[in-house]
């Protein structure tokens, strides 16, 4: 049987049964911390029942995976884990066969015949090309998702910064905070690409003012802009788009 590409063998040798799947992992660092997920979620922007059901491995209870990496990839930051190994794990992890699931304890997995419905390659097809246009523009890009840092005075002047919020306390500061997934690009004055790849939930970037940043979105919905760390809200309506949108006033 093949699930997401993975043979049943393959997922049973990468499901091992004797460690925790990676929501408790993410759950047994948050506790080692002494951190709530009411905490948590206010600083991440992440709803808390969705950092329950990531901390349960309840993808009945998170929307799309899309949105999904980018929670799985701010909270592992957050808690000083390795975002793209906890990334990887949960793929697995949530693939696994349910019997699989069943940790410690003996189980039998019996074969079974699977008819896979019409349309499915087609889908698993699209599905597939937008993914590797998501990575793409990932590799492309200078947003980061939401990590702490150590002093911001060392970072370049027009670069993108990681943070955990926008800047505050900095007149010159200009911040786009993505709240969904949508495509960006924004330019300097003078020409120059400062971003432009899709944004996930979560992922900020940051740039100067005297930069004169103009924006084009696909979601203006999707992506919030604050000022000096001041929240000025959506860019627009949800699936609207925009193009050459001044971020100074």
């Amino acid at each position: 049987m093949k699930v997401m590409g993975m043979t049943t063998s393959t997922l049973q040798n990468n499901c091992d049964l004797t460690l925790p799947h990676i929501g408790a992992r993410l759950q047994a660092e948050r506790m080692r911390r002494n951190l709530s997920v009411d905490a948590i979620s206010k600083t991440l922007n992440i709803k808390s029942t969705y950092l329950q059901a990531i901390e349960g491995l309840d993808k009945s209870s998170l929307p799309g995976l899309g949105y999904v990496f980018g929670y799985l990839r701010s909270y592992a930051l957050y808690l000083g884990m390795d975002a793209q190994e906890v990334i990887s794990t949960y793929k697995v992890d949530i693939e696994c066969p349910q019997n699989l699931g069943i940790r410690n304890r003996p189980h039998y997995v019996p074969k079974r015949r699977i008819r896979i419905p019409k349309g499915s390659f087609a889908a698993g097809i699209v599905l597939s090309s937008m993914l590797v246009v998501v990575s793409w523009y990932g590799w492309k890009s200078d947003a980061h998702s939401a990590q702490m840092i150590g002093d911001p005075t060392e970072q370049a002047q027009n670069a993108s910064v990681v943070r955990m919020a926008p800047t505050q306390n900095d007149p010159d500061a200009i911040a786009l905070v993505a709240i969904g997934p949508s495509w960006v690009h924004v330019r300097s004055d003078d020409g120059s690409v400062l971003i432009s790849r899709i944004m996930l939930p979560g992922e900020i970037f940051e740039t100067k003012r005297q930069n004169l940043p103009l924006l084009s979105v696909r979601d203006a919905g999707a992506i919030e802009l604050y000022r000096a760390g001041k929240r000025i809200g959506p860019i627009g309506q949800k699936g609207a788009n925009g193009a050459n949108i001044p971020l100074v006033e």
